[in-house]
């Protein structure tokens, strides 16, 4: 270590891959790479200049206790604490010590004692507390100088001015530094003011800006608005129109700076990312909305304050600088995180780490200076590791002599190498004739390709019997290599598409170019598949009257896919599909093998789509036709097309259609886009069929409107923008509802021209748009004239008449109930969890031995109930999740109050009669429903005496579910009081009120 070492340079931080028992560990370093503090810390915050030529930051010991370091690693404040936060511009940091908050200063010395419940940063020389009964202003010296109390406390901005909520209300208002009231209380939420006096305010859902008075300078009209920058912009999102999603910066007049669909959220010296769409590649905007940096990468992460980005070019990675410099780094890959996630700039607070070879990381500054290199080394012993840290003139700065440690040999996640594809590498690099000849060889055994899971195709045992009988094949098999991409992480990484295909192209032709010189030529008209998907290729070999195969399978999914390649022999009967099944799944086999190969060719159909919405973008709606075309001849030369990929057609031919003025034409394509998609709807649950098909109902209600001559044209106009919501899944929200909310009020309005009695609804409806802060009120001219017309002003004040035409959800009031309902039950579970796993490892399900209970319950200290004992012990409930994740009461998201009473109506309408409706809505409000995941009809019920059961909506188990649970609990046998064992009193008597409401109802039934 050496004494002031970074006198001028805070330390950085170098990440040491200790064995997964241990976990990552941190050491310090200087700027030449020298050991400052060897690796004991957990974590480590940014370092803060002390104003003494020195650094201090917050940091985690091994015993996962919290304190304050200086710029050589000593400790400040000793590690005793159990939360330690970063210095803000004031000088001072929050630590929590025995359950309360304090400050400390940038001398390391405790400030303020720690005595608050909690405790906010501080910003203006006040930082927001909590006491007992609520939040209050404190200053630089802990003394409380605004009383409060308040429900909830914003920083305050540099005029002096903050955002707060009274208790028991849900609105904010601003008050000064006195604690005055400057403007009541008339927000849903108010972000911190620039120094200009400018705010981001919601009001409703919406997003706009006000000044010091509380008067909008920019009306709330966006999704969403983020907080002003030090270059005084601020982000903002729009989707009111989701077929132009509008994304970019605000500066303090309002204006907008910088504008685009994939804008970054994040600017960062001056600099903020687009992603330019269809393949234009990354680019950097500056504050000014100018483009300084060309949009030429392939991926790039947001730059760090140091001046740098990790960057992707032409598949070379790199280090781009503030100038718009690119320094191509000679190393495989920017190392990632446990998940895949590039570590960059972050990590290291100012370097980057790379993967140099497996084992390897070489940590580089904003300059692509090397400043350090860790090494794994095998020792031989699978149970000692050598790992060594070399400073930047080679030299060993540390290793773990005399130490008996393992760690994680750090390996390449983007560009994997083919020892992480293949399941043995030996059929890489080794000699595949012998794998192959043992194949041939084997007794003839079922076997199952599967495409998404890694299992053994020789075990049919977890597959539905459908698929198998589909997909069996019979002889012998081996799945030589295989990835999969997921969607977060194409998303994310949309380059690894074309590297992962390429690499399996690679490996495609080598074996078969391998395998041809061991058993000749492949036969020239065989094309056997082992299983069809979105893209295959296989090679046949026929080799003493059996058959070789070897299949790339490709398959896609929702934004996620993947390759396998596969190896196999048997007999031609045995491997190919049966006539019967080959006509039904592919058409009929006239000629040849010809009919196998019109898979549809999804790549170019992407290629298609991306092209088509460029030139949306840029209005080139007879070019977007053009290519409408191809996609059309694509999808009718292909057997497999689905409901996706015709919905995208549809959607981009009608809109040409109509933006070229051939409305006649958009409109039938509307029409035969609803007749092709409704019906194939029922089991499809992806979203894109669905927005596809509210757009072609919106255009024709529109339309229909518009020219509507009499009251039966608006009636049909109507059943359109009923059909529009209809098309809303439960899980999609009220949200996408506002997307036609324009449609449905001049629906209205239109037909109270021929119906006045209608009008009331209308005007109704008008009321309910003003208090949301609907957008089209202001955007189309007759709505905004409605509103302002006295015959609605008169309605708004002395009418009492509600919306009613749908089921609507439940108010936010109601379901919030639900969820304090829930609260207390998954504390519980959530102790429970947290024993379990220290006694039996991470838990793969939700259902439980009873030793596993005994041990949780004697850690805990007290027994579990009894209901949620009877749910851990029901098998199978959910696989392969982490329950600390997901709240029991939620499995996969708990629709609840919030949608299930609607949703269930809509879905099952045609299933259920009135009465079981009913029965159902009460029961949704009473025990709430969770549906045990997105592709089944069985949901999860909770009541206070039958505990945790699970339900299949069907006509042959409604009477026993009515006669166990419903009746019961309308009838009290079981006491409603039982709910205060777990629950609280407001719960209670919600819960009897509902009650009431349902024995007042019964009588209608």
């Amino acid at each position: 270590m050496t004494e002031n070492s970074n006198a001028f340079h805070p330390p950085y931080v170098v990440r040491f891959p200790f064995e997964k028992s241990l976990g990552l560990r941190y050491a310090l370093i200087d700027v030449n790479g020298n050991l400052v503090r060897e690796p004991n810390l957990l974590k480590v915050h940014n370092f803060t200049p002390n104003g003494k030529e020195g650094y201090i930051t917050a940091a985690q010991d091994l015993n996962e206790k919290w304190g304050y370091l200086d710029q050589n690693g000593r400790w400040l404040i000793e590690p005793t604490l159990e939360d330690a936060r970063i210095f803000g511009e004031e000088g001072m940091a929050r630590f929590k010590k025995e359950g309360l908050w304090g400050y400390v200063d940038l001398n390391g010395e405790i400030k303020i004692q720690p005595q608050f419940e909690d405790a906010l940063p501080f910003n203006a020389g006040l930082a927001a507390v909590r006491l007992h009964n609520g939040y209050a202003y404190i200053d630089c010296t802990g003394q409380v100088v605004i009383e409060g109390p308040f429900e909830g406390a914003g920083f305050f901005s540099p005029i002096g001015l903050a955002a707060v909520k009274k208790q028991g209300s849900s609105s904010c208002g601003i008050i000064n530094t006195k604690g005055e009231m400057g403007i009541p209380p008339q927000f849903a939420d108010v972000s911190m003011y620039t120094s200009d006096g400018i705010a981001p305010a919601r009001k409703g859902k919406l997003w706009g800006l006000i000044d010091t008075q509380g008067e909008w300078i920019v009306q709330p009209t966006y999704s969403r608005i983020e907080e002003f920058n030090e270059d005084g912009l601020a982000f903002f999102s729009d989707y009111s129109d989701m077929m132009n999603i509008k994304k970019g910066y605000l500066n303090t007049n309002g204006d907008v700076v910088i504008e685009g669909m994939s804008i970054s959220d994040q600017m960062v010296c001056g600099l903020a990312k687009q992603d330019v769409p269809y393949g234009g590649g990354i680019g950097f905007f500056d504050r000014t909305g100018t483009m300084v940096i060309p949009p030429q990468y392939a991926w790039a992460d947001p730059f760090h304050k140091c001046g740098a980005s990790v960057v992707l070019r032409k598949d070379k990675w790199g280090i781009l600088t503030m100038d718009g410099q690119f320094r191509e780094m000679p190393y495989l890959e920017p190392l990632t995180d446990h998940e895949g996630w590039v570590m960059g700039f972050y990590s290291g607070k100012g370097m980057a780490p790379f993967l140099i070879r497996k084992g390897e990381v070489v940590y580089v500054d904003a300059a692509g200076r090397e400043v350090c290199r860790l090494r794994v080394e095998e020792t031989g012993n699978p149970q000692e590791h050598l790992l060594q840290l070399f400073n930047a003139e080679g030299r060993i700065a540390w290793q773990n002599e005399g130490e008996r440690d393992t760690f994680l040999v750090e390996s390449p996640f983007l560009r994997k190498q083919p020892a992480q594809h293949f399941e043995d590498n030996q059929y890489w690099e080794g000699d595949l004739t012998a794998a192959a000849q043992a194949l041939l060889d084997a007794e003839p055994r079922d076997f199952y390709p599967y495409d998404w899971y890694e299992r053994d195709v020789y075990d049919l045992s977890e597959e539905d019997e459908d698929e198998i009988d589909e997909h069996k094949k019979r002889g012998a098999m081996e799945v030589l290599a295989g990835t999969y991409v997921s969607e977060e992480h194409y998303g994310h990484y949309p380059f690894l598409g074309e590297w992962e295909r390429s690499a399996f192209e690679q490996y495609f032709s080598v074996i078969a170019e391998r395998l041809s010189d061991s058993f000749g030529d492949p036969l020239p008209d065989a094309s056997i598949m082992l299983r069809w998907g979105d893209n295959n290729l296989s090679k046949v070999w026929e080799v003493n009257g059996k058959y070789l195969v070897l299949e790339w399978f490709t398959q896609y999914g929702d934004g996620d896919f993947v390759h396998r390649l596969w190896l196999a022999s048997g007999y031609r009967e045995d491997l190919e599909y049966d006539e019967e099944d080959d006509e039904h799944e592919y058409g009929s086999n006239e000629e040849g093998t010809e009919e196998n190969d019109k898979t549809f060719d999804l790549d170019q159909f992407e290629r298609l789509v991306k092209a088509a919405q460029a030139h949306m973008d840029e209005e080139g709606h007879e070019e977007v036709l053009d290519l409408v075309f191809q996609m059309e001849e694509l999808a009718s030369d292909s057997t497999d097309v689905d409901v996706t990929h015709m919905s995208w057609i549809y959607d981009c031919k009608r809109h040409a259609l109509y933006k070229l003025g051939r409305v006649e034409e958009a409109l039938e394509t509307c029409r035969e886009a609803i007749a092709y998609i409704s019906p194939r709807m029922l089991f499809n649950y992806r979203p894109e069929p669905r927005q596809t098909l509210r757009a072609c109902h919106n255009m024709l209600a529109q339309e229909l409107m518009e020219h509507a001559t009499t009251k039966e044209e608006c009636l049909t106009a109507w059943e359109h923008v009923k059909a529009c919501f209809q098309a809303v899944e439960p899980n999609e929200g009220e949200a996408v509802f506002e997307y036609f909310y324009d449609t449905r009020a001049l629906v209205l309005l239109k037909l109270s021209e021929f119906d006045p009695t209608e009008k009331a609804k209308a005007f109704a409806f008008l009321q309910r748009m003003q208090t949301i802060g609907s957008p089209y009120l202001r955007d189309e001219p007759r709505l905004a004239k409605t509103i302002n017309s006295a015959e609605y002003q008169v309605f708004v004040k002395s009418s009492h008449e509600v919306d009613r035409e749908y089921v609507q959800a439940p108010a936010l009031e109601t379901a919030m109930e639900a969820v304090t309902r829930y609260h207390k039950a998954y504390e519980t579970f959530s102790q429970f969890n947290s024993q379990v796993e220290k006694e039996f490892g991470p838990i793969l399900s939700l259902s439980f031995r009873e030793d596993m209970i005994a041990k949780a319950e004697e850690e805990l200290g007290f027994a579990l109930p009894d209901a949620l004992r009877q749910f851990m012990l029901v098998s199978g409930l959910v696989q392969e999740i982490y329950p600390e994740l997901v709240p029991p009461m939620e499995i996969q998201g708990m629709f609840s109050l919030i949608s299930d009473v609607w949703g269930v109506r809509r879905e099952f309408e045609e299933r259920l009669t009135q009465k079981e409706l009913y029965w159902l809505e009460v029961h949704c409000q009473i025990c709430g429903l969770s549906q045990m995941d997105d592709h089944s009809q069985e949901y999860m019920y909770f009541t206070p005496g039958k505990g945790f059961g699970t339900f299949i909506y069907t006509r042959d188990d409604w009477d026993k579910f009515e006669a166990d649970v419903l009746r019961p609990l309308l009838a009290q046998e079981i006491p409603v009081e039982t709910f205060d064992q777990m629950y609280s009193r407001k719960v209670t008597d919600q819960i009897k009120r509902m009650i009431e409401a349902s024995r007042n109802s019964s009588a209608m039934l």
